[in-house]
């Protein structure tokens, strides 16, 4: 519970309201921590509150493609992990280049590096900067090296399955975390 509490000393008091609106979800030392601490703010008088028509409120969750967050804690902590996702999908090129290397290809060297680099750098600046020109950049850049890798795959003497697979996977991931990221972006400035 101290873990939580510690946490949770940080919250506004809207954030520990909103805990405990949505207690049922929460583990039971998370809720006890809340509790603790909303008493402390005298949000409630005891835990027996949360047996009141306020608290007792379930949230209906539904299948969406892109879940809504009207959370902004918790919008900030998914739009950070989509940002590590891209940085860390900037590495696999890299690691092809390096590969690529230890066969004496350079051309595929440079080209893997220089891929994973610009990839990075421009997640580095969507980062800092939000710009939508930026992201526009990120979907032109994966379609392009994608199609690239594409034409290779899909040649009749090279074509394998399992690379038709990887690639299907490399398409649909990244461009899945670029489309949410740029909602959660449009959601964040619109609420700003």
């Amino acid at each position: 519970m101290m873990k939580f509490y510690r946490q949770y000393t940080n919250h506004t008091d809207d954030q520990i309201l909103e805990i405990l609106r949505n207690h049922k979800d929460y583990q039971e030392d998370a809720v006890d921590a809340a509790v603790k601490i909303a008493v402390e703010r005298q949000l409630i008088h005891s835990e027996q509150d949360l047996l009141s028509p306020e608290f007792q409120k379930r949230k209906i969750y539904k299948f969406a493609l892109f879940p809504e967050i009207n959370n902004a804690y918790q919008q900030q902590r998914l739009t950070g992990s989509i940002f590590r996702f891209l940085y860390v999908m900037s590495f696999l090129p890299i690691i092809y280049g390096f590969l690529k290397y230890g066969k004496g290809e350079l051309n595929q060297t440079y080209l893997g590096v220089g891929i994973g680099l610009i990839w990075f750098l421009l997640c580095i600046l969507l980062r800092k900067t939000r710009k939508p020109f930026i992201l526009a950049l990120l979907f032109v850049f994966l379609i392009l090296v994608l199609g690239a890798i594409g034409m290779n795959v899909f040649t009749p003497d090279n074509f394998r399955v399992l690379d038709l697979v990887m690639w299907i996977i490399g398409l649909l991931l990244p461009l899945y975390m670029l489309i949410y990221l740029k909602r959660l972006l449009e959601d964040k400035s619109e609420n700003s």
